[in-house]
């Protein structure tokens, strides 16, 4: 008698299109100047809405994607029951509201612009009327669009663990390639982004403009690979496993660590030494709670130290930590006197001011830049290096309540505020990559502090994306 051995079903045909839309997506992110210009949130926006139409075509599941019977799987039910769904089209709309409720309007002659009061529905949210191709409600419009996609697709286009883990391990792979054509640029002088655009400031790193958002999204993906080592080694206890990958995905975190720090983001290299510290006392608390001892000889462990303290002795012995001296000496050594510091405590207050006169209806999304230079008018020392326009108020916390109000502060916060409930019922905080993955998004809140990491699409994206996937593993798992 022949005995077949069982083979796991493969995934369907639809699923595996999806992940491959999916993948690019989020892949692209990054290399695309970390989607800070228009062509790369068009291109997002629209690989989003294509992964997001794939993933709600019903499936038909034959026995070898089944594993069992035939059967037919109507995304759509699970789509209407899960809340940030209807939460982020209510956000879309409520930006809509403001898009068509303007209070003022931009205009300009040869050498200068300025903006023109207009009436509005004084009950409504309201917004500044300006230029796409300058920034507008409209550009940050197809952005969280992208997040709303990119969030709901992956709620119901995944259905096996075998994708989640192609996702975060593609994504941590992308990350190691991106960080190390940051080094090798780093280390050639270059000045051109990538060898091939050169933008006005110079402090960017890998494909980033703006070292701290490489910073925070390097950050992430630390935790990422943490967790995903993690994750084998105690699924390695678990079924006895001889071995596992977790020094791979070990030894991947650890230069994705010194992305962070050779960045020169000094607020992404706080946030993530913060919660590292935090992630190591979590993993001791999981270890020693573990009810199943480990099977990994001890020769194997040896060998493991030994690959993370070469590593370590590699970067000490042959990076150029001068540059990364310098910066935190900058920050430590009286602080008052640092005109980086002083100008963003100046541009904070008046961001306070302005939050003051708009946490209501808000001034629209992606209007920051422009009614911000009412507030700094006043002071006239805050032009850090001859800089005339303030783009972002370097703290998240307030941008984002400035420009959406109360409403879509509100619905924002009524989004992660499921999400988090969702992931303690689920047992996140005991779950090694569910908890590890939770640190890396607490890490860019952190920063959201001190700096604008969420103005980034390639890190606010990338958040969503990898907190949905955190949420799916946890409801597999339970399953």
């Amino acid at each position: 008698m022949r005995t077949e051995m069982k083979q796991r079903p493969s995934l369907h045909p639809l699923e595996r299109t999806f992940l491959a839309v999916v993948l690019v997506e989020l892949v692209l992110l990054p290399w695309l100047w970390g989607t800070m210009g228009v062509e790369g949130q068009w291109t997002a926006f629209a690989l989003s809405g294509l992964a997001f139409g794939i993933a709600t075509i019903p499936r038909h599941y034959r026995e070898e994607h089944s594993g069992g019977r035939e059967f037919r799987l109507n995304p759509w039910p699970r789509l209407l029951r899960f809340p940030l769904f209807w939460i982020g089209l209510l956000l879309l709309g409520y930006i809509a509201v403001q898009g068509v409720n303007p209070s003022w309007i931009w205009e300009r002659n040869e050498k200068h612009w300025w903006l023109r009061r207009v009436t509005d529905i004084a009950w409504l949210p309201t917004s500044v009327d300006t230029p796409f191709e300058r920034f507008n409600l409209w550009r940050q419009f197809i952005i969280y669009a992208a997040v709303w996609f990119t969030t709901c697709a992956l709620w119901v286009g995944i259905t096996r663990r075998k994708s989640l883990h192609i996702l975060l391990g593609v994504l941590v792979g992308n990350g190691l390639v991106l960080a190390l054509v940051g080094f090798i640029h780093r280390a050639s002088g270059a000045r051109k982004l990538l060898w091939l655009e050169e933008f006005s400031d110079a402090g960017s790193f890998a494909s980033f403009i703006y070292r701290n958002h490489a910073g925070s999204y390097f950050g992430l993906l630390v935790f990422v690979a943490l967790g995903l080592a993690v994750w084998h080694y105690f699924e390695g206890q678990r079924k006895l496993a001889r071995s596992t990958p977790s020094a791979v995905w070990l030894l991947g975190s650890l230069f994705l660590l010194a992305a962070v720090v050779f960045s020169l983001s000094r607020g992404s290299a706080i946030s993530v030494g913060i919660f590292g510290l935090a992630a190591l006392a979590a993993l001791l608390v999981l270890r020693l709670t573990a009810r199943t001892r480990s099977t990994t000889p001890v020769l194997v462990s040896v060998m493991v130290a030994a690959m993370v303290l070469g590593t370590v002795g590699f970067v000490v012995r042959d990076l150029n930590f001068s540059e990364v001296q310098r910066r935190f000496e900058q920050m430590i050594n009286d602080p008052a006197k640092n005109p980086s510091v002083t100008s963003r405590v100046m541009a904070r207050d008046a961001a306070l001011e302005m939050y003051g006169d708009h946490w209501q209806r808000g001034t629209g999304a992606g209007s920051f830049r422009f009614l911000f230079v009412e507030y700094v008018k006043k002071r006239p020392e805050i032009y850090f290096k001859g800089r005339m326009m303030w783009e972002h108020a370097h703290i998240d916390w307030l941008q984002i309540p400035i420009e959406l109000g109360l409403g879509g502060t509100l619905l924002i916060a009524a989004g992660t505020g499921w999400a988090a409930l969702a992931w303690l019922r689920s047992g996140g905080w005991r779950h090694p990559l569910a908890l590890m993955i939770v640190m890396g998004l607490g890490q860019v809140l952190l920063h959201a502090f001190m700096d604008f990491p969420l103005q980034c699409p390639a890190v606010l994206i990338t958040w969503w994306a990898l907190l949905v996937a955190s949420l799916r593993w946890l409801e597999m798992e339970r399953a």
